[in-house]
């Protein structure tokens, strides 16, 4: 017994070096994982490849006991509004991402191909036949439709770095991973954003965008264009900016303003509610207009979360998996 403790203790110390503490590891491990599985030679290698896959990190850095572990993150990644001494930070969260990606891939009858993503004014005129302004939900399921898969990351190792969104290409199959907890509007202006990324060729070729925040008044070139694409397919106008006629408006009163904007201009009334927000720089106000127009609405994250496991479940995904991306996304598992 002490043997096989001690040869699980150089796993879990090894992770823990790359990031991961030992409660985390043991929230993502299948419920029949048992630490005896390490106990002989052949286990211990069965072990840290299964452990270096799930957790981003390259079996062979854990198998060998003299090495230091190395977290697998995307190749040519491009750290947005993040300062160099701190990139690193962000290594845990990319190297789940990535592994998460993996497993969406590898459950896939059919792998994802090179997608062509329309430019935005195609994109917004091709769902506005079908719906009266792009919502969350619509921008969701047209994501998914190119087969680019959206992943939300939620659970992380307590005091992780975690970036907003991110976007990278893998062998030329695009993905998109967003990280944001606000219930209601932001989640959609990020999944514009990051699709942006791929549409405008900023991903290509194994590259990777780490955005950790996204920032309407970013100076990077490649970050104003994806807002400019974002803005221009969920409100018709690249440069869109909801400034009221008259008196500052209050949040009721700015509830049914964005509904009546909305309705008159084909964008979903909590976007008008934010632009304004951000434009007036009067957020309390944007975010009480928020919770009236979004009342009794499920979170986007929720719809998210579904998304990804019902187009897993599909294709028939093995429970391991299955467990592993639910608890990944936060949604609770029986």
């Amino acid at each position: 017994m002490a043997a096989t403790e001690n040869t699980m203790k150089t796993l879990y110390g090894k992770l823990q070096t790359a990031g991961y503490n030992r409660k985390y590891v043991q929230s993502l491990l299948p419920d029949w994982w048992d630490d005896a599985i390490a106990a002989s030679p052949s286990g211990y290698q069965d072990a840290s490849i299964r452990l270096g896959n799930l957790f981003g990190v390259l079996p062979s850095t854990l198998r060998d006991p003299e090495a230091s572990p190395v977290l697998r993150v995307p190749e040519g990644r491009r750290f947005k509004r993040q300062a160099g001494h701190e990139e690193q930070h962000l290594d845990v969260a990319c190297a789940l991402a990535m592994s998460a990606a993996n497993l969406v891939f590898g459950t896939l009858t059919q792998p994802p191909e090179p997608v062509a993503v329309p430019d935005a004014k195609v994109i917004r005129n091709k769902l506005l036949e079908t719906h009266q302004f792009i919502d969350f939900a619509v921008l969701l399921n047209f994501v998914w439709q190119l087969r680019i898969p959206v992943i939300f990351l939620e659970h992380l190792p307590s005091k992780t770095k975690k970036m907003a969104g991110l976007a990278f290409e893998s062998n030329g199959s695009p993905t998109i991973v967003l990280t944001s907890g606000r219930p209601h509007g932001f989640l959609v202006f990020d999944l514009a954003h990051e699709l942006a990324h791929i549409a405008l060729g900023h991903v290509t070729n194994g590259r990777c965008v780490v955005d950790q925040e996204i920032d309407a008044n970013a100076e990077d070139p490649d970050e104003r264009a994806a807002n400019r694409f974002a803005l221009e397919l969920l409100t018709g106008d690249p440069d869109c900016a909801i400034v009221p006629r008259g008196r500052h408006l209050y949040g009721p009163e700015l509830a049914a303003q964005a509904i009546r904007y909305g309705e008159k201009h084909r964008i979903d009334p909590l976007h008008v509610a934010l632009n304004y927000g951000y434009t007036q720089q009067r957020w309390p106000v944007a975010l009480a207009a928020i919770k009236q127009l979004a009342e009794n609405t499920p979170p986007d994250q929720v719809s998210l979360r579904q998304k990804l496991l019902a187009e897993l479940r599909e294709h028939d995904i093995n429970d391991d998996d299955l467990m592993t991306l639910a608890r990944l996304t936060g949604e609770p598992v029986a």
